[in-house]
Protein backbone atom coordinates (compact mmCIF):
# COMPACT_ATOMS: atom_id res chain seq x y z
CA UNK A 1 0.00 0.00 0.00
CA UNK A 2 1.00 3.96 -0.53
CA UNK A 3 1.27 4.65 3.38
CA UNK A 4 1.22 1.43 5.34
CA UNK A 5 -2.30 0.74 7.56
CA UNK A 6 -2.92 4.09 7.52
CA UNK A 7 -5.87 3.64 4.80
CA UNK A 8 -7.48 0.79 7.00
CA UNK A 9 -7.08 3.54 9.95
CA UNK A 10 -9.20 6.10 8.04
CA UNK A 11 -11.52 3.39 7.46
CA UNK A 12 -12.14 2.85 11.00
CA UNK A 13 -12.21 6.17 12.09
CA UNK A 14 -14.69 6.92 9.40
CA UNK A 15 -16.86 3.43 10.30
CA UNK A 16 -16.83 4.71 13.94
CA UNK A 17 -15.56 1.23 14.95
CA UNK A 18 -11.81 2.68 15.87
CA UNK A 19 -10.48 1.76 19.24
CA UNK A 20 -9.28 4.59 21.71
CA UNK A 21 -6.02 3.95 20.41
CA UNK A 22 -6.88 4.09 17.03
CA UNK A 23 -8.21 7.77 17.75
CA UNK A 24 -5.26 9.05 19.24
CA UNK A 25 -2.82 7.24 16.54
CA UNK A 26 -5.02 8.83 13.77
CA UNK A 27 -5.03 12.71 15.84
CA UNK A 28 -1.39 12.32 15.87
CA UNK A 29 -0.92 11.21 11.93
CA UNK A 30 -3.57 13.91 11.10
CA UNK A 31 -2.10 16.91 12.93
CA UNK A 32 1.78 15.80 11.43
CA UNK A 33 1.58 17.65 8.40
CA UNK A 34 -0.87 19.75 6.03
CA UNK A 35 -0.35 16.86 3.59
CA UNK A 36 -2.00 13.94 5.87
CA UNK A 37 -4.94 16.62 6.43
CA UNK A 38 -5.85 16.46 2.60
CA UNK A 39 -4.95 13.27 2.07
CA UNK A 40 -7.90 12.46 4.99
CA UNK A 41 -10.73 14.36 3.34
CA UNK A 42 -9.28 12.59 -0.08
CA UNK A 43 -10.15 8.90 1.46
CA UNK A 44 -12.92 10.45 3.73
CA UNK A 45 -14.73 11.33 0.29
CA UNK A 46 -13.91 8.16 -1.33
CA UNK A 47 -15.58 6.01 1.60
CA UNK A 48 -18.70 8.02 1.89
CA UNK A 49 -19.46 7.40 -1.85
CA UNK A 50 -19.54 3.63 -0.59
CA UNK A 51 -23.48 2.47 -1.41
CA UNK A 52 -24.53 -0.57 0.51
CA UNK A 53 -24.69 -3.67 -1.98
CA UNK A 54 -23.53 -1.55 -4.66
CA UNK A 55 -19.93 -0.49 -4.58
CA UNK A 56 -16.96 -2.50 -2.74
CA UNK A 57 -16.36 -3.14 1.00
CA UNK A 58 -13.62 -2.04 3.23
CA UNK A 59 -11.15 -5.11 1.88
CA UNK A 60 -12.50 -4.53 -1.88
CA UNK A 61 -11.32 -0.70 -1.48
CA UNK A 62 -7.66 -1.51 -0.38
CA UNK A 63 -7.02 -4.46 -2.28
CA UNK A 64 -7.95 -1.87 -5.25
CA UNK A 65 -6.45 0.59 -3.57
CA UNK A 66 -2.94 -1.58 -3.30
CA UNK A 67 -3.39 -2.27 -6.72
CA UNK A 68 -3.38 1.22 -8.41
CA UNK A 69 -0.55 2.26 -5.50
CA UNK A 70 1.77 -0.41 -7.14
CA UNK A 71 1.24 0.66 -10.56
CA UNK A 72 1.65 4.50 -9.90
CA UNK A 73 4.68 3.91 -8.00
CA UNK A 74 6.51 3.76 -10.65
CA UNK A 75 5.98 6.40 -11.96
CA UNK A 76 5.15 9.30 -9.37
CA UNK A 77 6.22 10.41 -6.26
CA UNK A 78 5.32 9.25 -3.17
CA UNK A 79 4.10 12.12 -2.14
CA UNK A 80 1.73 12.67 -5.26
CA UNK A 81 0.14 8.85 -4.79
CA UNK A 82 -2.59 9.41 -2.75
CA UNK A 83 -3.91 12.25 -3.78
CA UNK A 84 -3.81 10.90 -7.39
CA UNK A 85 -5.35 7.84 -6.35
CA UNK A 86 -8.02 9.24 -4.68
CA UNK A 87 -9.14 11.19 -7.56
CA UNK A 88 -8.88 8.27 -9.89
CA UNK A 89 -10.96 6.12 -7.30
CA UNK A 90 -13.33 8.73 -6.84
CA UNK A 91 -14.28 8.93 -10.74
CA UNK A 92 -14.58 4.65 -11.47
CA UNK A 93 -16.60 5.12 -7.79
CA UNK A 94 -18.93 7.43 -9.31
CA UNK A 95 -19.31 6.04 -12.80
CA UNK A 96 -19.39 2.41 -11.51
CA UNK A 97 -16.70 1.37 -14.12
CA UNK A 98 -14.83 -0.76 -11.21
CA UNK A 99 -17.56 -2.65 -9.27
CA UNK A 100 -20.98 -3.06 -11.19
CA UNK A 101 -21.35 -6.70 -12.68
CA UNK A 102 -23.82 -5.36 -15.46
CA UNK A 103 -25.79 -8.55 -14.79
CA UNK A 104 -29.23 -6.35 -14.48
CA UNK A 105 -31.35 -6.51 -17.67
CA UNK A 106 -33.33 -3.58 -16.41
CA UNK A 107 -32.93 -0.25 -16.54
CA UNK A 108 -31.54 1.34 -12.92
CA UNK A 109 -32.24 4.68 -11.84
CA UNK A 110 -29.92 6.16 -8.83
CA UNK A 111 -30.98 9.28 -7.02
CA UNK A 112 -28.62 11.12 -4.33
CA UNK A 113 -29.01 13.72 -2.14
CA UNK A 114 -26.53 16.26 -1.27
CA UNK A 115 -26.23 17.46 2.88
CA UNK A 116 -28.12 19.94 3.82
CA UNK A 117 -30.70 19.35 1.14
CA UNK A 118 -34.23 19.66 0.90
CA UNK A 119 -35.69 16.25 1.37
CA UNK A 120 -36.61 14.83 -1.75
CA UNK A 121 -39.51 13.01 -3.52
CA UNK A 122 -39.28 10.67 -5.76
CA UNK A 123 -42.43 8.37 -8.03
CA UNK A 124 -42.02 4.83 -8.81
CA UNK A 125 -43.60 3.36 -11.46
CA UNK A 126 -45.81 1.27 -9.43
CA UNK A 127 -47.52 4.96 -7.72
CA UNK A 128 -45.16 4.24 -4.74
CA UNK A 129 -43.58 7.50 -3.42
CA UNK A 130 -40.13 8.06 -1.71
CA UNK A 131 -39.75 10.81 -0.08
CA UNK A 132 -35.02 10.73 0.07
CA UNK A 133 -33.83 12.73 3.34
CA UNK A 134 -29.85 14.53 2.68
CA UNK A 135 -26.92 12.71 2.05
CA UNK A 136 -29.06 9.26 0.87
CA UNK A 137 -28.79 7.49 -1.95
CA UNK A 138 -31.62 5.30 -3.70
CA UNK A 139 -30.75 3.10 -6.81
CA UNK A 140 -34.85 1.53 -8.10
CA UNK A 141 -35.81 0.37 -11.34
CA UNK A 142 -37.02 2.45 -14.18
CA UNK A 143 -39.98 0.02 -14.21
CA UNK A 144 -40.58 -2.51 -11.70
CA UNK A 145 -40.73 -6.64 -13.59
CA UNK A 146 -40.86 -9.68 -12.19
CA UNK A 147 -42.49 -11.30 -9.01
CA UNK A 148 -41.49 -8.31 -6.76
CA UNK A 149 -40.43 -4.68 -6.54
CA UNK A 150 -36.88 -3.92 -5.38
CA UNK A 151 -35.34 -1.28 -4.41
CA UNK A 152 -31.62 -0.25 -2.59
CA UNK A 153 -31.23 2.42 0.09
CA UNK A 154 -28.12 3.95 1.62
CA UNK A 155 -29.08 6.84 4.06
CA UNK A 156 -32.67 7.60 5.09
CA UNK A 157 -36.24 7.70 3.48
CA UNK A 158 -40.06 7.70 4.05
CA UNK A 159 -42.03 5.44 2.15
CA UNK A 160 -45.91 5.21 1.05
CA UNK A 161 -45.57 2.03 -1.12
CA UNK A 162 -48.77 1.61 -3.24
CA UNK A 163 -50.39 -1.99 -2.42
CA UNK A 164 -50.04 -5.05 -4.49
CA UNK A 165 -50.77 -8.03 -2.72
CA UNK A 166 -48.94 -10.05 -5.87
CA UNK A 167 -45.67 -8.26 -5.14
CA UNK A 168 -43.84 -7.69 -2.23
CA UNK A 169 -42.37 -4.32 -2.20
CA UNK A 170 -38.31 -5.25 -0.60
CA UNK A 171 -36.13 -2.06 0.52
CA UNK A 172 -32.75 -3.37 0.89
CA UNK A 173 -30.16 -1.84 2.85
CA UNK A 174 -26.83 -2.59 4.53
CA UNK A 175 -27.49 -6.26 6.70
CA UNK A 176 -31.60 -5.82 6.68
CA UNK A 177 -34.60 -6.20 4.14
CA UNK A 178 -37.82 -4.86 4.37
CA UNK A 179 -40.81 -6.38 2.53
CA UNK A 180 -44.47 -4.79 2.80
CA UNK A 181 -47.13 -5.25 0.52
CA UNK A 182 -49.02 -1.87 1.17
CA UNK A 183 -47.43 0.37 3.94
CA UNK A 184 -46.23 3.89 5.03
CA UNK A 185 -42.63 2.98 7.11
CA UNK A 186 -39.25 5.17 8.04
CA UNK A 187 -36.35 3.78 7.36
CA UNK A 188 -32.80 5.07 8.63
CA UNK A 189 -30.03 2.82 7.11
CA UNK A 190 -26.88 4.44 6.25
CA UNK A 191 -24.22 1.85 5.67
CA UNK A 192 -21.25 3.82 7.46
CA UNK A 193 -23.73 3.51 10.37
CA UNK A 194 -22.73 0.78 12.84
CA UNK A 195 -26.94 0.36 13.26
CA UNK A 196 -29.82 0.25 11.10
CA UNK A 197 -33.28 2.33 12.58
CA UNK A 198 -37.16 0.93 11.06
CA UNK A 199 -40.16 2.65 12.32
CA UNK A 200 -43.50 1.28 11.19
CA UNK A 201 -46.30 4.16 10.95
CA UNK A 202 -49.55 2.09 8.75
CA UNK A 203 -50.08 -1.62 7.86
CA UNK A 204 -47.69 -4.53 8.38
CA UNK A 205 -43.58 -5.36 7.35
CA UNK A 206 -41.80 -8.18 7.61
CA UNK A 207 -38.28 -7.77 8.66
CA UNK A 208 -35.10 -9.31 7.73
CA UNK A 209 -31.84 -9.23 9.32
CA UNK A 210 -28.40 -10.14 8.16
CA UNK A 211 -24.61 -10.80 9.64
CA UNK A 212 -21.71 -9.01 7.55
CA UNK A 213 -21.25 -12.67 6.15
CA UNK A 214 -25.13 -12.48 4.47
CA UNK A 215 -26.11 -14.75 6.53
CA UNK A 216 -29.87 -14.98 7.37
CA UNK A 217 -29.99 -13.91 11.55
CA UNK A 218 -34.19 -13.33 12.12
CA UNK A 219 -37.31 -12.55 10.65
CA UNK A 220 -39.19 -9.82 12.59
CA UNK A 221 -42.78 -8.59 12.24
CA UNK A 222 -43.90 -5.54 12.79
CA UNK A 223 -46.73 -3.72 13.34
CA UNK A 224 -47.89 -0.22 13.72
CA UNK A 225 -46.01 2.13 16.30
CA UNK A 226 -43.75 0.24 16.43
CA UNK A 227 -39.82 0.80 15.91
CA UNK A 228 -36.81 -1.96 15.32
CA UNK A 229 -33.53 -0.95 16.03
CA UNK A 230 -30.82 -3.24 14.40
CA UNK A 231 -27.24 -3.19 15.91
CA UNK A 232 -25.09 -4.51 12.61
CA UNK A 233 -22.07 -4.96 14.69
CA UNK A 234 -23.36 -7.02 16.93
CA UNK A 235 -26.64 -8.87 14.72
CA UNK A 236 -28.98 -7.97 17.30
CA UNK A 237 -32.42 -6.30 17.02
CA UNK A 238 -34.44 -5.03 19.36
CA UNK A 239 -38.22 -4.39 18.85
CA UNK A 240 -40.19 -1.36 20.81
CA UNK A 241 -43.04 0.70 20.91
CA UNK A 242 -42.67 4.38 19.96
CA UNK A 243 -44.49 7.88 19.47
CA UNK A 244 -43.90 7.39 15.42
CA UNK A 245 -44.04 11.14 14.91
CA UNK A 246 -41.08 12.20 16.27
CA UNK A 247 -39.03 9.78 13.76
CA UNK A 248 -40.26 11.98 11.00
CA UNK A 249 -39.47 15.19 12.37
CA UNK A 250 -36.95 15.06 9.50
CA UNK A 251 -39.37 16.00 6.57
CA UNK A 252 -39.76 19.02 8.00
CA UNK A 253 -36.25 19.49 9.04
CA UNK A 254 -36.69 18.84 12.37
CA UNK A 255 -34.27 16.45 14.20
CA UNK A 256 -35.44 15.40 17.35
CA UNK A 257 -33.12 13.22 20.09
CA UNK A 258 -34.71 12.26 23.69
CA UNK A 259 -31.79 10.68 25.85
CA UNK A 260 -29.51 10.15 23.05
CA UNK A 261 -25.46 9.55 23.20
CA UNK A 262 -22.97 12.40 21.76
CA UNK A 263 -21.98 9.69 19.29
CA UNK A 264 -25.40 9.20 18.03
CA UNK A 265 -26.70 12.68 17.84
CA UNK A 266 -22.94 14.03 16.05
CA UNK A 267 -22.97 11.29 13.45
CA UNK A 268 -26.81 11.92 12.65
CA UNK A 269 -25.99 15.34 12.43
CA UNK A 270 -23.25 14.96 10.34
CA UNK A 271 -25.27 12.98 7.49
CA UNK A 272 -27.62 15.84 7.75
CA UNK A 273 -24.83 19.13 7.31
CA UNK A 274 -22.34 17.20 5.64
CA UNK A 275 -19.47 17.85 8.34
CA UNK A 276 -17.92 15.07 10.18
CA UNK A 277 -17.97 16.21 13.97
CA UNK A 278 -15.15 14.46 15.44
CA UNK A 279 -15.22 13.52 19.26
CA UNK A 280 -12.25 12.15 20.62
CA UNK A 281 -13.35 11.73 24.52
CA UNK A 282 -14.84 8.24 24.68
CA UNK A 283 -16.84 9.34 28.09
CA UNK A 284 -18.19 12.91 26.45
CA UNK A 285 -18.91 10.77 23.25
CA UNK A 286 -21.52 8.46 25.39
CA UNK A 287 -22.42 11.44 27.32
CA UNK A 288 -26.94 11.78 26.51
CA UNK A 289 -28.56 14.96 25.70
CA UNK A 290 -31.46 15.77 24.92
CA UNK A 291 -32.94 18.09 22.21
CA UNK A 292 -33.77 19.62 18.69
CA UNK A 293 -31.37 20.71 15.59
CA UNK A 294 -32.72 22.17 12.28
CA UNK A 295 -31.28 21.41 9.18
CA UNK A 296 -30.72 25.21 8.44
CA UNK A 297 -27.99 25.66 11.12
CA UNK A 298 -24.55 25.74 10.55
CA UNK A 299 -22.05 23.60 12.22
CA UNK A 300 -21.42 26.44 14.36
CA UNK A 301 -24.61 26.77 16.03
CA UNK A 302 -25.07 22.66 16.27
CA UNK A 303 -21.26 22.86 18.22
CA UNK A 304 -22.86 25.88 20.55
CA UNK A 305 -25.66 23.48 21.47
CA UNK A 306 -23.84 20.92 22.34
CA UNK A 307 -21.41 22.66 24.07
CA UNK A 308 -23.51 24.58 25.91
CA UNK A 309 -22.25 23.40 29.52
CA UNK A 310 -18.58 24.72 27.90
CA UNK A 311 -17.14 21.26 28.21
CA UNK A 312 -14.86 21.68 24.69
CA UNK A 313 -12.97 23.71 22.74
CA UNK A 314 -13.53 23.29 18.98
CA UNK A 315 -11.28 23.53 16.02
CA UNK A 316 -12.41 23.02 12.66
CA UNK A 317 -11.46 22.79 9.26
CA UNK A 318 -13.45 22.62 5.72
CA UNK A 319 -15.88 19.82 6.70
CA UNK A 320 -14.15 18.25 9.70
CA UNK A 321 -15.50 19.94 13.72
CA UNK A 322 -13.11 19.01 16.96
CA UNK A 323 -15.00 18.57 19.93
CA UNK A 324 -11.75 18.48 22.11
CA UNK A 325 -12.82 17.59 25.75
CA UNK A 326 -11.52 20.94 27.47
Amino acid sequence: MCITGIDDLIIRVLDRRQTDEDLQSFLDWYHTSEENKQLFFQLKDIYERRKGGLYPDEQAISASWGRLCDKMERKHSRTTIWAMAAAVFLALIVSGILFLTGREEVRWVEVETAPRSEPRPVLLSDGSTVLLNASSKLKYPEKFKGESREVYLDGEAFFTVAGDKRRAFIVHTEQQDVRVLGTQFNVQGYSSDPHTITTLITGKVKLLTYSRSHQLNEEIEMLPNQQLYFDKQRNDASLSRIDPSETVTWMSGVYSFRDAPLEEITRRLGKVTGIAFIVPDELARKEKYTGKFFSNQSPQEIAAVLNFKGQFRTESRNDTLFLLKR
